[in-house]
């Protein structure tokens, strides 16, 4: 399931803007099994009460977030990789809250080896390693982008979370030390 919503929220600028005024910094979680353990740009203290009511007049019911955050990236930033959010909920949204000229979204994809389109309940990926680690570190010769949803302002993707995806571009947009300039999401992982 992928759902493209333009005109998400009616108060995508405030939202943008508060993210703008509280700042990004690095978080550094436990990478867990799968994953990176650094995470530049991150902002959780935004305006996420009407990121949310928008969400649910969306799906048409009552969400339940899991996590909410707004991120930045800049080409200084991590390389994007292929992942799956299965562990953080049954959906996910992107919200996209920055104008540029650069193409930018949600890329989807099919891991070439297996065939699969969306990642295995975590018991089930310890046995397959080259998924894990094609997820870090594969490109094109492990991956076949299914498809792209271009990330215009006020614009937001919402697709089942076990679904491969990464951000385009993989190294971020912008100038480094202007976070205004950057590629800008709110992101929550929810179920209903």
């Amino acid at each position: 399931m992928i759902l493209v919503v333009d005109n998400f929220c009616e108060h995508a600028k405030g939202v943008r803007q508060s993210a703008l005024d509280s700042g990004f910094g690095r978080w550094s979680p436990n990478q867990g099994e799968v994953g990176s353990s650094i995470y530049d740009g991150m902002n959780w203290k935004v305006a996420h009460g009407v990121m949310l009511r928008a969400l649910a007049a969306v799906m048409g019911r009552p969400v339940f977030p899991n996590t909410c955050f707004c991120r930045i990236t800049t080409p200084s930033m991590e390389r994007a990789y292929i992942h799956s959010d299965r562990e953080d909920g049954d959906f996910t949204c992107v919200a996209y809250l920055s104008q540029h000229d650069d193409v930018s979204g949600t890329a989807f994809y099919k891991h070439r080896a297996t065939g699969l389109l969306e990642m295995p309940p975590l018991g089930d990926v310890r046995n397959i390693p080259q998924l894990a680690e094609d997820m870090v570190s594969g490109g094109e010769a492990e991956w076949e982008q299914t498809d792209f949803v271009r990330g215009f302002f006020n614009r937001a993707v919402i697709f089942s979370a076990p679904m491969f995806h990464s951000r385009i571009p993989l190294l971020g947009i912008g100038e480094d030390t202007k976070p205004e300039t950057a590629r800008m999401v709110w992101v929550s992982h929810f179920s209903i």
